[in-house]
């Protein structure tokens, strides 16, 4: 087993270093226009976030449209009537209190609205959703952001050793920033400087765990509140996104900004978990803006255009004609991005055929289309399959000439493709779902 991996990684640099036969991948299709579906009527669910709160202009944000928000980039966009319904510290706490009769909320509800206007406004919100062709969601900061620093307050506030400059400012900025979902590093730097730091991170684990487990355990109640008022509408949810990552080269060296860079992250990549697994669940379109550009803990209007974008390309594309491919699938969205730049073809107007082998044809066509090459294709290839092998070939093959970094993520992709099935594998064949997975990695190297 050994020997043949050392021979397999061998026989791969060699080709990797020899193969010169394909040139840098040719531009997309850029003419091709995306046929969306007649939504309607278009929901915005969510927190600050959604509602297009800015941190550098005061705006009124709770229950109206703003210009240069994502949900108003989305609605224009696809020319559905708007219901903005997102509200600044909207928590999933909130969301179930406004979906659900029996519902019990703590202490925070609707901590950013009055009681009244919220009773006002929850008819106005279920109907709403009940009418949505289609619904964004995008909540969860405040679960563990907004309240987590109340409570990190309150239990530095009950500790037998008071750090009272800490609490003094701390509190000052609580009641400031209301439901900024940024309160957990903020307070970081708040203790670094009050020199309560050491014992910050002491209370903040237990502190983080009780927003974490209150955001997991009402996500699927949120998600099955939506689908009990409207079981047909294309629900997309929004991740959650890591804003300090935009400041990282430019952060103070010192303890506490390394703990917010590294805490921040982790806390986003953690908290974006039942949002992954409930897709897969319930069926819902889930997407991650990683790369959003923010104002400082907010979208910036760059920033609200990158996650509509995100939104619109997720979306199901109404040209696409292949009833064979399932949209919950995961190679679907490869697919359709196949499609729609012209790279793969069907094997029949209406058939993709994802479960089928590949062909040494279809691999030939399709990488020609890729590269911008327009190779006639043998009778021959025709009634061969390709080897995963053979893929691996094409692969290093297809990043030619697209430098040293191109070469290094397809010799690793190439390793990938062989391993899929182990070792003993290699001269498996590779079905056109799978190929089409791979196609679009080769495009993106």
């Amino acid at each position: 087993m050994k020997k043949t991996i050392r021979k397999l990684l061998c026989l791969l640099l060699t080709v990797c270093f020899l193969l010169t036969g394909f040139s840098s991948l040719a531009a997309e299709n850029t003419g091709y226009e995306k046929k969306y579906d007649d939504y309607g009527s278009y929901v915005l669910l969510g927190d600050s976030v959604a509602s297009g709160w800015s941190d550098i202009e005061e705006r009124e944000t709770r229950f109206v449209r703003v210009e240069g928000s994502y949900g108003a980039f989305v609605a224009d966009d696809l020319g559905v009537t708007y219901h903005p319904m997102a509200c600044i510290g909207f928590r999933t706490t909130d969301l179930r209190y406004i979906f659900e009769d029996d519902y019990e909320a703590d202490r925070f509800l609707f901590y950013s609205i009055s009681d009244e206007e919220m009773e006002r406004r929850i008819p106005e919100i279920r109907k709403a959703v009940s009418e949505a062709g289609l619904i964004t969601l995008n909540v969860g900061g405040n679960d563990w952001g907004s309240f987590v620093g109340w409570h990190v307050f309150e239990e530095m506030d009950k500790a037998e050793v008071r750090n009272e400059a800490f609490l003094t400012k701390a509190k000052a900025y609580l009641e400031e920033a209301g439901t900024d979902p940024a309160k957990i590093t903020e307070l970081i730097d708040i203790a670094n400087l009050c020199g309560a730091l050491p014992q910050l991170i002491s209370i903040l684990p237990q502190a983080l765990l009780t927003g974490f487990e209150n955001f997991f355990a009402n996500w699927n109640h949120v998600i099955e509140d939506i689908y009990a008022l409207n079981p047909d509408v294309t629900l997309v949810v929004i991740g959650m996104f890591d804003n300090m990552v935009q400041d990282q080269e430019t952060a103070d060296k010192n303890e506490a900004a390394l703990i917010k860079l590294s805490l921040s992250q982790a806390i986003v990549d953690y908290a974006n978990t039942p949002m992954r697994e409930g897709a897969e669940k319930y069926g819902y379109i889930f997407i991650d803006p990683v790369g959003t550009v923010c104002e400082q803990n907010h979208p910036s209007t760059a920033g609200h255009r990158f996650i509509a974008d995100k939104i619109l390309e997720a979306l199901p594309d109404m040209n696409f004609p292949y009833t064979d491919v399932d949209k919950s699938s995961a190679e679907y969205k490869d697919i359709e991005y196949l499609y729609q730049n012209g790279y793969m073809d069907g094997v029949s107007l209406t058939e993709f055929a994802p479960g089928e082998n590949l062909t040494k044809a279809q691999l030939k066509s399709t990488l020609n289309k890729i590269t911008g090459k327009s190779d006639e294709i043998s009778v021959e290839d025709t009634e061969k399959t390709v080897s995963r092998l053979d893929m691996a070939k094409s692969v290093l093959s297809a990043a030619s000439g697209k430098g040293l970094k191109s070469y290094i993520k397809a010799f690793f992709l190439a390793i990938d493709i062989i391993l899929d099935t182990g070792i003993t594998g290699m001269g498996s064949t590779v079905t056109r779902g799978e190929a089409a997975v791979i196609f679009r990695k080769v495009i993106n190297l």
